[in-house]
């Protein structure tokens, strides 16, 4: 009898510690998922708020045609197209439209790191083309390297034109460019004209930080001091 109970003593500590065990693990399920969607609530909130935001200013500054995407909790995109941006036909120098177009667009940007500093991540400048190749080039890479530069256009008009903007130091911190050649472009090369067009665009990217990227950085430097240039 001893001996039966002894065993079932243990059977009944090894099943409570069991229970304890998954309480605990339950318990701290619950904590982390609550505190992942307190991040992602917050991320949609200031995310959504930057999106209406430049919605209302790009209307205001009747910059018709640009298309404001957000392509979810943490990342938004502004989409500018070709006849906005616009290019010559294999080239890269930014012509005078696309330069009137700046003018207006980038202080925008600039606008909103000076409003919202602490809440943004990164903003980076894309170029994306079609999947055409120009008839008398054999680089496969063509379209790649064509992207490339021209998003490189668009940052240097960014600095030259205005490296006296007081926010232009934050903004150079924060921003990167690069070029996406045509791996977005859902439209095969044969493709027509109207719907080719719409994969050559020049797209600015804004990742606004996440609540726990905001906190270590409050812990750090201090609240308010993202707005220090």
């Amino acid at each position: 009898m001893a001996t039966g109970n002894t065993k079932e003593s243990f059977l009944f500590s090894m099943v409570d510690m069991i229970i304890s065990l998954l309480v605990i693990f339950i318990l701290l399920l619950v904590v982390y998922l609550r505190s992942e969607i307190s991040a992602s609530d917050v991320a949609k909130s200031k995310t959504g708020e930057i999106k209406d935001f430049l919605e209302k200013k790009i209307t205001e500054l009747g910059l018709s045609g640009i298309h404001v995407e957000k392509l979810d909790a943490f990342n938004l995109a502004i989409i500018v197209p070709e006849e906005i941006l616009q290019f010559e036909t294999g080239k890269t120098e930014l012509n005078q439209s696309a330069q009137a177009f700046l003018s207006q667009f980038v202080p925008l940007l600039l606008d909103l790191i000076s409003i919202d500093a602490e809440s943004i991540a990164q903003i980076s400048v894309e170029g994306h083309t079609d999947h055409k190749l120009r008839t008398n080039v054999v680089n496969k890479f063509y379209n790649w390297d064509l992207s490339q530069a021209r998003a490189s256009a668009v940052m240097k008009y960014i600095f030259q034109n205005f490296k006296d903007h007081p926010w232009l130091n934050y903004f150079q911190k924060i921003s990167l460019f690069g070029g996406r050649g045509a791996i977005e472009c859902q439209f095969p090369e044969d493709a027509d004209e109207q719907l080719t067009k719409k994969c050559r665009t020049v797209k600015f990217k804004i990742r606004t930080k996440s609540k726990d990227e905001i906190e270590i950085m409050k812990a750090h430097i201090g609240p308010g001091t993202a707005h220090v240039q």
